[in-house]
């Protein structure tokens, strides 16, 4: 008798098109290291699942982010038709905008304290910092950024009051507090708030955030760490807080009149390198300092004013060790830190252009926006340790060509921000090969500028995952 034939479907290749090619890579490498899976497990919102579950299309929302979509209304021209990339997250259709809108809106408080967690969770198990176990011994502290930057919005949704925005006035908008890592650009935590909320009032309230999520559960940890914080936190109410919470400290001090009577004891002036503004300056130490919990350092700095006269601020920090020209350069540092990763933020990411009139949905889209910046991050970090391993790798050292040529690829994704990382970097077009669901090479337009040093990185990086990277044919 003869032996029955079995029908075997080959499997085969599938070849797609697509304007996000690195984008499409990263979906394999985000699925092994289960970068999505506590949003999947933790956050459950109370909505009947037809299609997709209310989680699926909060990945969405967050996929159209990266994709640079301005708004959750682009989802349908940015991530819908681009088959490519939800394949490579595992998806055959995305949901429709409106959809994705109806689950954000439904979302409750508890809702966002569970996404919160689910994102806690990410960044523990991703951050670059390796503060989740800080080394009591070390001698530098890690500098933390807190700032707030104002939301605009319309004047009916919850939470829009008349607030500080920076040469705009009576503007309705909302407030969002930010903790920041500036050595590695990776936010900490957020918070959202009504538009007439100050820096000093909400201050206490982040570092209840943060504590637990860096796990300062003790003095001796808390003293790892150099809060770095701008007048607006520099209340003698929030700088008791932080001393005898045994934080180090570097604080701009709030009140300006406090400043100009303290500047009076300063015996000598002397020039400091000039600010953001390129505007002469001077500083000097503070020989009657202001009386704290704690003993600190004090340091007057002056900037004369276009019609006469001068401008003071004064300086305090528990950095005993450090000389006046560092006290004033470590806090000009700040300076440009908080501002660029919001301005980032909100030129990369659009965060200023999803709103939503429910104070619950915009602490949502809030929250799914700080997932990509991080990403971004990651990916930038993951990038950068492949090519330094690969010069580490094998018996022999590399030749010095190689060494230079991979030297210069790691300053090309060094330089760039978020918003040049996403456009120039993770949103080049080409195709994406599949075998059995599963990226398996991809393929990049070589009409790209620095197109070699973009190969070059993901070919390093993507190799353990067995994915090849070719440059298409001109």
């Amino acid at each position: 008798m003869a032996k029955k034939q079995i029908s075997r479907r080959k499997r085969k290749r599938k070849t797609r098109v697509t304007t996000h090619v690195p984008v499409c890579a990263l979906g394999k490498v985000i699925e092994e290291k289960q970068v999505f899976a506590p949003i999947y497990n933790r956050v459950r919102i109370d909505q009947k699942a037809i299609d997709y579950r209310p989680t699926d299309k909060l990945i969405f929302a967050t996929l159209g982010i990266i994709a640079g979509a301005e708004t959750i209304n682009d989802v349908n021209i940015v991530l819908r038709p681009n088959r490519a990339l939800l394949a490579a997250f595992g998806y055959t259709a995305c949901a429709d905008q409106s959809v994705i809108q109806q689950t954000i809106n439904v979302a409750t408080s508890a809702n966002v304290s569970q996404l919160e967690c689910a994102i806690l969770e990410i960044w523990q198990l991703n951050n670059r910092i390796g503060l989740l176990t800080p080394n009591e011994t070390q001698k530098q502290p890690v500098t933390i950024d807190i700032d707030l930057s104002p939301l605009p919005i319309s004047k009916h949704a919850q939470g829009s009051l008349k607030g500080y925005v920076a040469k705009r006035k009576n503007l309705y908008t909302r407030q969002m507090a930010r903790v920041l890592v500036p050595q590695t650009q990776e936010i900490v935590t957020q918070s959202l708030y009504s538009g007439n909320t100050l820096s000093c009032s909400v201050f206490k309230e982040m570092i209840a955030k943060m504590e637990p999520i860096l796990q300062l559960d003790t003095k001796a940890k808390r003293q790892q760490i150099c809060l770095r914080l701008d007048a607006g936190f520099g209340t003698t109410q929030n700088i008791n807080f932080v001393l005898w919470r045994g934080y180090q400290l570097l604080v701009k001090m709030y009140s300006g009149n406090r400043a100009k009577k303290l500047a009076k004891s300063v015996k000598q002036w002397v020039a400091v390198k000039s600010g953001a503004d390129n505007t002469p300056r001077e500083a000097g130490w503070v020989t009657a300092p202001h009386r704290y919990g704690k003993k600190t350092v004090q340091v007057a700095v002056r900037t004369p004013k276009k019609k006469g006269g001068y401008s003071y601020s004064v300086l305090v920090t528990t950095h005993f060790q450090m000389s006046l020209r560092q006290i004033v350069t470590d806090y000009d540092g700040r300076s440009g830190v908080p501002e660029s990763t919001f301005c980032q933020d909100y030129q990369g990411l659009c965060m200023r252009k999803q709103k939503k009139k429910r104070f619950v949905g915009q602490q949502i889209l809030m929250l799914l926006s700080q997932l990509p910046h991080n990403l971004c991050v990651w990916t930038k970090s993951w990038l950068i340790d492949a090519l330094q391993n690969s010069l580490l790798s094998g018996e022999q050292a590399p030749k010095h060509q190689e060494a230079r040529q991979i030297a210069a690829v790691i300053a090309t994704i060094e330089s760039r921000g978020i918003k040049r990382f996403l456009r120039q970097v993770l949103h080049l077009s080409g195709k994406v090969v599949f075998f059995d669901k599963k990226v398996v090479a991809i393929v990049l337009n070589p009409l790209y500028p620095l197109i070699d040093r973009i190969k070059k990185a993901f070919e390093i990086f993507l190799a353990p995952y067995e994915i090849t990277v070719s440059l298409a044919k001109t």
